[in-house]
């Protein structure tokens, strides 16, 4: 009988299943964009990162959660935005790197979906148009009297296409506004740095 056991031991670790391939990143219609962000998730466990644009995606990573820099101000960890789908942003290059994690089976690819109602921006245009064209009508001009771009609060980037991003804000006006907006920044304590650029 003892003879037998460490054959049965060797069996049974032949037998184990191996580890099952992570599924690949789904991009099946994204719409594709160069833009920027930030968490705003209030979770303190931070914020999922998954592998499809929608809710019941495998989660594949995380955002660490928002970090308390003044007893009235919080920064979250900012990324790029690579594209978006039903409400997802696509996103990648976490920054600080290690607030941004991915599984093993992902993390070569580096990029994972997040839900746009936990993500802000900063805006640095002050057009907000109805359309992500500089063509389009106005929403609102967001640099009249007492009011500017970067004072709006971002509570949600509804989508994206090529530099221009769908927000919902509010202005200091109080009435939130919702549009497309061009080349926003991920910088959450100073203005967007516009380098001379232009919509």
């Amino acid at each position: 009988m003892r003879a037998l056991w460490p054959c049965v031991v060797l069996l049974g670790i032949g037998l184990a299943p191996a580890p099952a391939a992570a599924a690949p990143l789904d991009t099946t219609g994204a719409m594709q964009c160069e833009a920027s962000g930030f968490s705003i998730d209030p979770d303190p466990k931070g914020t999922n990162v998954r592998g499809a644009p929608r809710a019941d995606a495998a989660v594949i990573g995380h955002l660490a959660p928002r970090v308390r820099i003044t007893p009235v101000e919080t920064t979250g960890v900012t990324f790029d935005i690579l594209g978006s789908k039903d409400g997802w942003l696509l996103i990648r290059n976490g920054n600080p790197a290690t607030s941004f994690t991915l599984d093993p089976a992902n993390a070569a690819d580096g990029r994972g979906w997040v839900s746009g109602k936990l993500v802000g921006t900063t805006l640095g245009a002050a057009a907000l148009r109805t359309a992500p064209r500089r063509d389009a009508p106005l929403v609102i001009n967001l640099a009249g009297p007492g009011s500017s771009p970067e004072s709006v609060v971002v509570s949600a980037v509804h989508g994206c296409q090529g530099q221009y991003v769908k927000v919902t804000g509010t202005p200091l006006s109080g009435k939130p506004v919702r549009g497309w907006s061009w080349a926003p920044c991920a910088s959450q304590l100073t203005p967007c740095d516009r380098g001379g650029m232009v919509e």
